[in-house]
C-alpha cells in the first residue's frame, strides 16, 4: 500500500473526456465535460452545452465558473465545491487508500479479510459534524478501493459507489467507470455513471495553463445550462 501511494503521488496531472449519466426519477440525462486535474488539487472541468463553460476550483473550495462566449466569472466559495473528493486527486494524491476520508475527519474503526477481499470500516470523529453518516465501508482488491458505502444515524445504506475498469497510466493505477447509487427514497434512487476516457498523465496539456482573462465581467448569479 505504501508503494502503491508513493508512485501514485510522483504523477502530477491527469486529462481526461468525462461522461457522466444520471438517472433520477425514470427520467435520463447525460453530461459530458474536458477534466484537467493536479495533485495539488487544482482542477479546471470544461463542460459542453448552452452555455459552455469552464468550472475552476480547488481543495479550499474556491469556486469559479467562467463562460468565454460572453468573457463572463462567477465566484462562490463553499467546502461543496472542493475537489478533495475528486477521484483523480485522490489517486494522484496517495489517498485512494481511505478515499479522502481522513481530510473530512473520519478514523479507521475496523479492518478485516473476507473472500480476498480487505473491508475498512470509519467513523467519524465527531458525530455532530458528521451529517448524518453514522460509519463508512470500503472494500480493496489489491489496495484498489472498487466499493464505498455510506451509512444513516440509523445504520441504513444510503449510498454505494463501485470502482471498476482499472488501468495503469505510467506509475499510477486510476479508475475508467463509477457507479454511484443513492437512495432517496423506500423505492426510489438517483443512479449515476461516470466514464473516463482518453486519459492522459502527465501530458503537456494547455488548460492546466488556462487563466480567467482579467477583464472578464462579474456575474451576481451563475447561469443556467438549456
Amino acid at each position: 500500500m505504501l508503494v502503491i501511494s508513493a508512485t501514485a503521488a510522483a504523477q502530477n496531472r491527469v486529462a481526461a473526456d468525462v461522461e457522466v449519466k444520471t438517472v433520477m426519477d425514470g427520467k435520463s440525462t447525460t453530461q459530458k465535460s474536458q477534466l484537467f486535474c493536479t495533485s495539488a488539487g487544482d482542477r479546471i472541468q470544461v463542460y459542453e452545452g448552452n452555455p459552455s463553460y469552464y468550472a475552476l476550483t480547488n481543495l479550499e473550495g474556491e469556486f469559479r465558473a467562467y463562460f468565454p462566449a460572453s468573457n463572463e466569472v462567477y465566484t462562490d466559495r463553499k467546502e461543496d465545491y472542493s475537489s478533495k473528493d475528486d477521484v483523480f486527486y485522490l489517486f494522484l494524491s496517495g489517498k485512494s487508500d481511505d478515499m479522502g476520508l481522513a481530510s473530512y475527519g473520519y478514523r479507521l474503526s475496523g479492518s478485516v479479510m473476507e473472500d480476498g477481499l480487505l473491508k475498512r470500516t470509519y467513523v467519524p470523529e465527531k458525530p455532530s459534524d458528521a451529517k448524518g453518516v453514522s460509519k463508512v465501508e470500503i472494500v480493496l482488491e489489491n489496495y484498489l478501493p472498487i466499493y464505498i458505502g455510506y451509512y444513516n444515524d440509523k445504520g441504513a445504506l444510503v449510498s454505494k459507489t463501485y470502482l471498476s475498469s482499472f488501468a495503469r497510466y505510467n506509475s499510477v493505477m486510476l479508475p475508467r467507470r463509477i457507479t454511484s447509487i443513492a437512495y432517496t427514497a423506500k423505492k426510489d434512487s438517483t443512479i449515476t455513471r461516470t466514464l473516463y476516457s482518453n486519459i492522459r498523465v502527465d501530458g503537456n496539456e494547455p488548460m492546466f495553463r488556462f487563466r480567467i482573462p482579467e477583464n472578464a465581467r462579474t456575474l451576481k448569479t451563475p447561469k443556467t445550462q438549456k
